[in-house]
C-alpha cells in the first residue's frame, strides 16, 4: 500500500511541535510529542498543545481532516486531571442498558449511575462491534457528550478471515487483516463502518473526540490478537495499520488511542516493551484488570503502579481502562467496596508507596447487564452506600463537575458549559438523594456478555512463556511465583 500523503493540517501540526516518523508496515505515521519533563500541575501549560495553533491548522486544511483541535484539548485535559490527582468515573453502556432498562434508541436518558447517585458518569463506554453489527449509537454518544462527558469505545472485533467472533483465531487474523492478507477486505469494510459512524458524532460543526481502546488485553490469550493467538510483531503491524486507516487515511483526527494490556504487573515486559506499539502510535497508557473479590484490591493496585509508572516515563495520561470484579459486584458484602478496594486503594496521597497511581486520569467499569450481573449498584444493592460515598468524594469526577469544566475550558475542549448547578462537588445542597430503580419499560436486555468469560486469576506462566522472556524478566517472574 502506498504511503499516505501528509495533509496541510499535518504540516501545520508538525510545525507546532509534532514529529513525523516512519511506521512498521510501510505507512506514514505521525508522532505527536510533548516534553517528558513535566510532572506537576504547574507545568501543564508547558506540555499542553497550543489550541489556537490547531484551530488555525484546521482552517487551512485542504482535505477532510476532522477533529484534531478537540482531540488534543481532550488529551491535555486528561493529563491535567491526572496531575491534579482526580479521577473520572466511567461506565460502559451507561445510557443504553441497566439492571432494569434497555434503551437501544438512546433517547430516555436512563443511567443506573444516576439512579443511585443523582450524577451521570464522567465517561461513557461503547463498542464499535455493536455498530458494525447494525446498532445505532449516535443518540447515546451525542447525549453523553452534551453532558460534557468523555466518550470511549472499544472494539471486540470479529475475525476478519471467516466472520467468527473475537475468540476465533482461524486463519491467523492479526496478520491476515493487513494489506494483502485474506482478511484485509473484511477489515477495511469494518473500518469504513466505524469511520462513517464517527463522522455522525458531532454537535453543530464540532466532531466529538473519542478514545479508542484498540486490541485490548493483548497479553492474555482469549482474543485472536492476544498472546499465543498472535505475535508481538504482527500485533504492532495490525495496530499501526488500523490506526493509520482510521486516522490519516480516512481524514479523521478526533481519535485518541489507548493501549490497554491485561495483568500488567505480571506481564510487564510483554505489556510495555515487547507488545507495545510505540510512543508514536499510542496516546494513553492503560491497563485492564478484573479479579475475584478476594484478590482484586492487591492486583489492581500492583497493575496501577506498573502502568502509571510507564505512562509517567513516556509522558502520557494513565488510565484504568476497564475494571471490576470478574463476574459482577452483586455478591460483594462490603458496602464500602468502592472506597476501600477502589478509591482509597488507588488514590491515596498519604500512602508513600503509591508513587504513580495518584496520576490515574480515568477508570471505566462494565455494563449493568441484568439484575444478577452488574458493576454499578442500584440504591437497594449492598454496595450502594459506598458508591454514593465514592461519588461525593472530591477525588472523583462525574459529568457536570465544574472542576473538569474549568480544565476543559482552559484547553478548548467541550460542547456546553454544564454550570455549577449540576456539579455535586460545587454544591452545598447536601447528599445526593437516591431514587427508585427505573421501570423496565422495554425489558431487560438479559444477555450475559462473553467478554467477561476470561481467566482473571494469576497469569499462567508455562515453561514456553518463561523461556520467551529476557533473562532479567525471567528472574523477576520466578521470584514472584
Amino acid at each position: 500500500m502506498a504511503p499516505a500523503p501528509a495533509s496541510r493540517t499535518r504540516s501545520m501540526l508538525a510545525a507546532a511541535g509534532m514529529m513525523v516518523t516512519a511506521g512498521v508496515v510501510g505507512v506514514v505515521t505521525y508522532h505527536r510529542t510533548t516534553s517528558r519533563s513535566a510532572n506537576t500541575v504547574s507545568e501543564m501549560l508547558e506540555v499542553a498543545p497550543a489550541v489556537d495553533a490547531f484551530a488555525v491548522a484546521e482552517e487551512m486544511a485542504d482535505g477532510p481532516v476532522i477533529g484534531s483541535w478537540q482531540r488534543e484539548a481532550l488529551r491535555s485535559s486528561l493529563k491535567k486531571v491526572g496531575y491534579g490527582q482526580n479521577i473520572i468515573f466511567g461506565h460502559e453502556n451507561s445510557n443504553r442498558e441497566g439492571q432494569y432498562f434497555w434503551d437501544n434508541a438512546g433517547m430516555d436518558a436512563h443511567s443506573d449511575v444516576f439512579n443511585t447517585t443523582a450524577q451521570y458518569p464522567g465517561m461513557y463506554g461503547y463498542s464499535f462491534q455493536d455498530i458494525i453489527d447494525g446498532n445505532k449509537l449516535t443518540n447515546h454518544v451525542l447525549n453523553a457528550a452534551k453532558q460534557n462527558a468523555v466518550i470511549e469505545f472499544f472494539w471486540e472485533a470479529d475475525n476478519p478471515v471467516n466472520g467468527g467472533g473475537a475468540r476465533d483465531n482461524t486463519g491467523y487474523p492479526c496478520a491476515a487483516l493487513q494489506p494483502g492478507g485474506a482478511g484485509n477486505a473484511n477489515w477495511i469494510k469494518s473500518m469504513d463502518m466505524i469511520v462513517s459512524a464517527l463522522k455522525e458524532f458531532k454537535i453543530g460543526s464540532t466532531h466529538i473526540p473519542i478514545i479508542l481502546r484498540l486490541f485490548h488485553e493483548c497479553t492474555e490469550s482469549w482474543y485472536w490478537w492476544g498472546e499465543s493467538k498472535c505475535d508481538a510483531t504482527n500485533y504492532k503491524r495490525a495496530w499501526n495499520y488500523t490506526r493509520w486507516y482510521l486516522t490519516e487515511h480516512s481524514g479523521l483526527e478526533n481519535i485518541l488511542f489507548v493501549y490497554a494490556p491485561a495483568k500488567v504487573s505480571e506481564t510487564t515486559w510483554q505489556a510495555y516493551t515487547n507488545w507495545y506499539p510505540g510512543d508514536d502510535q499510542v496516546d494513553i497508557i492503560g491497563f485492564d484488570r478484573y479479579a475475584m473479590a478476594g484478590t482484586y484490591k492487591d492486583y489492581v493496585r500492583a497493575d496501577c503502579e506498573v502502568a502509571c509508572s510507564f505512562a509517567h516515563s513516556v509522558n502520557k495520561p494513565c488510565a484504568l481502562a476497564e475494571t471490576g470484579i470478574a463476574d459482577g459486584i452483586q455478591n460483594i458484602a462490603n458496602e464500602r467496596w468502592f472506597m476501600t478496594d477502589v478509591l482509597d486503594n488507588l488514590m491515596n496521597e498519604s500512602d508513600t508507596s503509591n508513587e504513580y497511581c495518584n496520576n490515574l486520569a480515568y477508570m471505566l467499569t462494565w455494563s449493568n447487564e441484568q439484575t444478577g450481573r452488574y458493576w454499578v449498584p442500584l440504591p437497594h444493592n449492598p454496595t450502594a452506600p459506598g458508591f454514593i460515598e465514592f461519588t461525593e468524594d472530591t477525588r472523583t469526577m462525574f459529568a457536570g463537575d465544574v472542576r473538569f469544566s474549568d480544565i476543559t475550558k482552559t484547553y478548548g475542549y467541550g460542547f456546553k458549559n454544564p454550570g455549577k448547578m449540576d456539579d455535586l462537588h460545587g454544591n452545598d445542597d447536601g447528599d445526593p438523594r437516591p431514587i427508585s430503580p427505573t421501570t423496565p419499560m422495554k425489558g431487560v436486555m438479559g444477555s450475559v456478555s462473553k467478554d467477561m468469560e476470561k481467566d482473571w486469576g494469576p497469569f499462567q506462566y508455562t515453561k514456553e512463556r518463561l523461556e520467551a522472556l529476557p533473562d532479567e524478566e525471567q528472574a523477576r517472574i520466578k521470584a514472584m511465583l
